[in-house]
């Protein structure tokens, strides 16, 4: 059963994270009621929609929390728990996602569709080379990934009821929050002003494979846009998109570009790990955030020098075919290097960098 545009109420799990922020703005833009959930506050100005604090991995609290989303006709999941060990990450995440179903949404009589943010690690990108470009029905790769738990989980679940789901498999999301673990836009941009800042090259820290590698990025706001299509699009009902940028690049391709918005000089790789170069960068950021009246944010908030060593250690190729994507009738494209360029535009209006 279609739903009239106004009368779609979206619940955003995880909307104060780098995906459910951009896709809270792009569903307020089209004129969706938005209810945003989350451990945390979204933001120090009064939302723009109703948030809610819930701790998903508290079942008590979801249930207390149920009443209040007994409208809710589509759940976007973009809630996302680190942790080490694979085993216990797959539980937390399986944990998340049933407590979302069985208790935050039990008396939401009107759903019509649940959405997952996944990513190209389904495939293994994150162990090493594999097939690529990598297409949605291949064999998923071996060994714990929570992807397969909560794929598993909504599946099952979804047999008892009567509506549908979705997923889909960005790389590398390109867009602008703070406090998130896994941001590769905002640890770039503090890297390279550091290195302004230090007065010293901007050289790529990890190894010439890497830089020279093949890869691909999802831009937020495109992301956002393929959860809400796939979401609504009956065709979509019960599968599987990967969702990328219209291109693939290089870092090598990309640093100059970079380099050039700070207006610093790029330089090849060096292989010095940011966790090694940059560890004892806090005192020369809270220097950068006096200077230029920065918002006071910890950089620990902006930068994860650890996901930035992954990222750019990562010496094998790694493409996601849009085929499928394309075939069901989505359609926008952004270039990657347009991407970047724009979040970094949106990170100097917040006076997150000068």
């Amino acid at each position: 059963m279609s739903v009239p545009d106004a009368d779609r109420t979206a619940l955003v799990v995880g909307a104060g994270g780098l995906v459910g922020t951009h896709l809270v703005e792009r569903l307020l833009d089209q004129g969706w009621d938005v209810i945003g959930v989350s451990r945390r506050p979204v933001g120090v100005d009064a939302p723009r929609f109703r948030h809610l604090a819930v701790d998903i991995l508290d079942a008590a609290q979801c249930r207390r929390t149920a009443a209040q989303l007994d409208r809710v006709t589509h759940v976007f999941f973009t809630a996302r728990i680190g942790h080490r060990e694979a085993a216990t990450e797959n539980a937390l995440n399986v944990n998340a996602l049933n407590n979302t179903l069985e208790h935050l949404l039990a008396e939401s009589r009107q759903l019509q569709h649940v959405c997952l943010v996944h990513g190209t690690k389904w495939y293994g990108s994150h162990l090493g080379a594999f097939p690529n470009p990598a297409i949605e029905s291949q064999t998923p790769h071996a060994g714990e990934n929570w992807y397969f738990g909560q794929h598993d989980r909504l599946t099952d679940y979804q047999r008892r009821v009567s509506w549908t789901w979705s997923t889909v498999r960005p790389h590398i999301v390109i867009g602008v929050s703070v406090g998130n673990p896994y941001n590769c836009l905002s640890t770039l941009a503090a890297y390279a002003l550091l290195c302004r800042e230090r007065q010293r090259p901007f050289t790529f820290p990890g190894s010439d494979k890497a830089f020279n590698a093949v890869t691909q990025a999802t831009d937020a706001s495109l992301l956002a846009d393929a959860q809400i299509w796939s979401s609504i699009t009956p065709a979509c009902a019960n599968h599987d998109f990967n969702v990328i940028n219209a291109d693939y690049f290089r870092w090598n391709q990309l640093w100059p570009v970079i380099a050039d918005y700070f207006a610093i000089q790029a330089e090849g790789p060096d292989g010095v790990s940011l966790c090694e170069s940059m560890r004892d960068a806090q005192p020369d950021w809270q220097r950068l955030i006096k200077r230029y009246g920065l918002q006071t944010t910890s950089l620990d908030d902006l930068a994860s020098w650890s996901f930035g060593d992954f990222l750019f250690r990562t010496d094998w190729d790694v493409m996601s075919s849009t085929v499928k994507t394309r075939q069901f009738g989505f359609d926008p494209v952004i270039a990657t290097r347009d991407s970047f360029l724009h979040h970094l535009g949106q990170m100097r209006e917040q006076r997150l960098i000068p």
